[in-house]
């Protein structure tokens, strides 16, 4: 329960014609996001963000012009994050039915309550439509997982990065498990539409940017 897991995010903005615009990218089920994810073991955190940019907008040239800060634990106290990816039992023993779907590494989930070496959590994933608002459950998971596959610790690291990439203003790529994501260049002002919690991110770094 105690390893800390490091997140990063990537701020990519370019200027056209005098105005500054964000890369975003439309989920095909979760909303308009920043591209952002889960460093890898032994990977250092420019190269995880340099990473997450190219596969979730498909960017191979980017560059890091500054380190914008971070949440040192980006998690409430009803909260936890998955650690290694796991199974999810119906009851607090590793004999007991697991749930078919597995709860990858860096995911955070609701923490409900423990009993020795488990942990009971809840994990709800939206759909959301083209406004941000939840239209619709896509999974529904409550359960038992081990206490060594689940932490209280996830620290977000957060950087600029531009890119002399030639770009159209939107385009798609298969993410994610054969997902379609849509970037786009959306401008800075005024402040983009974000899906919660990540509307948050934005308005930590807005003033940096």
């Amino acid at each position: 329960m105690n390893e800390v897991i490091q997140k990063v995010t990537a701020f990519i903005v370019r200027e056209r014609n005098g105005v500054k615009e964000l890369l975003v990218f439309k989920h095909p089920t979760a909303g308009v996001q920043i591209p952002a994810g889960t460093v890898e073991e032994g990977e250092d955190i420019e190269a995880a963000v340099i990473r997450e940019t190219y596969e979730e907008t498909g960017l191979r040239f980017v560059e890091i012009e500054n380190y914008l800060g971070c949440f040192e634990n980006e998690l409430e106290k009803t909260e936890r994050i998955v650690t290694v990816t796991t199974q999810v039992y119906i009851q607090p023993n590793l004999n007991a039915i697991p749930y078919k779907r597995q709860l990858p590494k860096g995911l955070t989930v609701d923490y409900d309550a423990t009993q020795e070496d488990f942990t009971r959590i809840s994990y709800i994933e939206y759909a959301y439509d083209a406004f941000h608002k939840p239209v619709g459950i896509d999974a529904n998971i409550t359960g038992w997982v081990p206490n060594a596959n689940i932490g209280a610790q996830k620290k977000r690291h957060f950087f600029l990065l531009t890119t002399q990439e030639k770009t159209e203003d939107a385009w798609e790529l298969e993410s994610d498990g054969g997902r379609i994501f849509r970037p786009y260049w959306t401008p800075l002002i005024p402040k983009p539409q974000i899906i919660p919690p990540q509307n948050r991110w934005l308005d930590f770094v807005y003033e940096k940017i």
